[in-house]
């Protein structure tokens, strides 16, 4: 089978510990009533109304943004025009054999319009069974069923090592197990061709001494790789994964089947993240490994001052840029100096359409000092196009001020130690 790699479904595992960039639903397409619609319908489950459903929020490259709990069996969102993935699943406990199996949605928000889009949902299907280690039943052991699709859905056995992993789309699946203690693993089982609502049993063994494998990990300069992320080390030869969390540049993996492995790395600061063989580290039984990996890909960094648009030459501290692709997606964010200077970094790939937006602080629409305290408007800077691996200088980016029947006299001269003007917009 495949291994999972990609931000395909929340309910991916990796997904669900990966995702370092989640945002509310409501400001992270950059949603205004002139740019946005609706979307809505009702969710059934034969023909009643499902309860208890959550739907997940992806554009349509499946991007995930955003999640939010339903729970009359209706949905209602207002989204950025565009195209996106709705994926609704259900919340009821993954061991429970009558759940849901998640259900995906295309949709096209327009602006200013509504559109309708019911949803059916259907039993899943389900694998039950028990989990042995060393001879004996596991309890509390993690069982993980996989899919051809690379969807991950897991599970934790009870005391008796018993386990029910429900609400399983159809298709075929690996199922492995992880020792709580971290001393026993054993081979996938393969489970073929699962319909929904069928159920099958499994006996799941582990009978082999697991071992350890400790990765360090580096950016494209040689340096250690900085902050946290949740890394992914998956079998080449079964698929069985584990993941970690990354700290300090290193990530340790415990409870390994014996074999050679590639890492799932996530986006990290401004560097893409990748896929591929670890160096060196080879897993032996009941033992420790040691290996390394490099992300070689850097971001494109956006640069650029923020100024007054009714006097260019004043710059403005505190304002906060954001940066926008074509289809919607959250680029970056930054707030600007002292110097009215920005600098918005992250895993950016080379794109036309990026859009700039200008906005004031988080909780106040005054920028600058008094007596040139200003009240500002949210503007939009469309048409830029960043290339990664470099810096995209954009120059100056304006605000608008409120009209100025709202908004205080900013045109007085300022004192020596207010916010800086130039002799042009004195």
């Amino acid at each position: 089978m495949r291994p999972p790699r990609s931000l395909r479904a929340v309910l991916v595992l990796v997904v669900a510990l990966l995702a370092t960039l989640v945002v509310a639903v409501g400001p992270q397409p950059a949603a205004d009533a002139a740019t946005s619609g609706k979307v809505r319908g009702a969710i059934y489950a034969g023909k009643q109304l499902a309860q208890n459903i959550q739907v997940g929020i992806f554009d349509g490259d499946w991007h995930y943004l955003g999640k939010k709990k339903l729970s009359r069996g209706v949905f209602s969102l207002r989204l950025r025009t565009g195209t996106y993935w709705l994926q609704f699943t259900d919340r009821r406990p993954t061991y429970d054999v009558n759940k849901y199996a998640p259900t995906n949605v295309h949709v096209t928000v327009s602006s200013g319009r509504t559109a309708t889009k019911n949803v059916h949902m259907h039993r899943g299907a389900a694998i039950t069974g028990l989990v042995k280690a060393g001879g004996r039943p596991a309890g509390g052991a993690r069982i993980v069923a996989a899919n051809t699709a690379e969807q991950s859905f897991t599970v934790n056995a009870n005391s008796k090592g018993q386990f029910a992993v429900g609400g399983l789309p159809a298709g075929s699946y690996s199922v492995f197990a992880y020792d709580r203690s971290k001393k026993w693993v054993g081979k996938s089982l393969w489970v073929p061709k699962m319909k929904l609502g069928q159920q099958k049993y499994v006996t799941s063994t582990m009978n082999v001494r697991a071992g350890t494998l400790l990765v360090d990990l580096y950016n494209g300069n040689g340096d250690p790789l900085g902050g946290k992320a949740y890394v992914t080390a998956v079998s080449r030869s079964s698929g069985q994964f584990w993941t970690a969390k990354m700290s300090g540049g290193s990530a340790t993996f415990a409870g390994l089947y014996p074999g050679r492995y590639k890492l799932v790395v996530p986006d990290v600061g401004s560097w893409f993240g990748r896929t591929g063989p670890v160096t060196n580290g080879k897993v032996r039984s009941g033992r420790p490994a040691f290996g390394s990996f490099k992300l070689t890909r850097q971001g494109g960094w956006i640069v650029g001052t923020v100024v007054d648009a009714s006097a260019p030459g004043r710059v403005l501290e505190g304002a906060v840029v954001q940066a926008w692709s074509s289809t919607g997606t959250k680029l970056g964010e930054a707030t600007s100096d002292a110097d009215g200077l920005f600098t918005i970094s992250g895993p950016i790939h080379t794109q036309p359409g990026v859009t700039l937006v200008v906005d004031h602080g988080r909780y106040s629409d005054y920028l600058g000092e008094e007596p040139l305290r200003c009240q500002y408007v949210r503007t939009e800077h469309p048409g830029y196009t960043v290339v990664e691996n470099q810096e995209n200088f954009v120059d100056t980016v304006t605000i608008e001020r409120l009209s100025p029947q709202t908004k205080p006299n900013c045109e007085a001269r300022p004192a020596a130690h207010s916010t800086r003007m130039s002799a042009s917009a004195q």
